[in-house]
């Protein structure tokens, strides 16, 4: 490949990365959302403290879940680093989810001291991820 065309090669991987670099902000929406469903779910969940907030929880999660699933199956474009990000972002949640339940079912039944932090703490990984994704996007414009 001679100089030239490595130049011109390169400028178009450069506009296409300009190009297709924004389009994977949806992640973001994605990140934000999945937290808030989370956040929501274990306030549900354990301020309640009852068989029937257990069901409602469940209900708007799978309600929830199924519309950010549908809508990331309707994006054309991943965004960059895709499987890495989203990996860490729900490996480091299940553990703070799952602590908060299985803690705050056995300890701290219907105690909002417990089940407010561990709510928003629980929102923290997927919005963090979402924040890179938004910062990554930006830098590709």
């Amino acid at each position: 490949m001679h100089s030239e065309e490595a130049q011109d090669a390169l400028e178009r991987a450069r506009a296409m990365q300009a190009k297709v670099g924004p389009r994977g902000r949806w992640y973001a929406v994605y990140g934000f959302g999945f937290g808030l469903t989370s956040m929501v779910l274990l306030l549900i969940i354990g301020i309640s403290g009852t068989v029937t907030g257990v069901l409602v929880g469940l209900a708007f999660y799978l309600v929830m879940l199924t519309a950010l699933i549908l809508y990331s199956r309707r994006q054309p474009v991943q965004p960059l680093g895709y499987a890495k990000l989203h990996n860490w972002g729900t490996g480091v949640w299940a553990p703070v989810y799952a602590t908060a339940v299985v803690a705050g079912s056995i300890f701290f039944q219907g105690e909002p001291a417990w089940w407010v932090p561990m709510a928003v703490l629980s929102a923290v990984p997927t919005s963090v991820a979402a924040l890179v994704v938004l910062r990554r996007s930006r830098s590709a414009q």
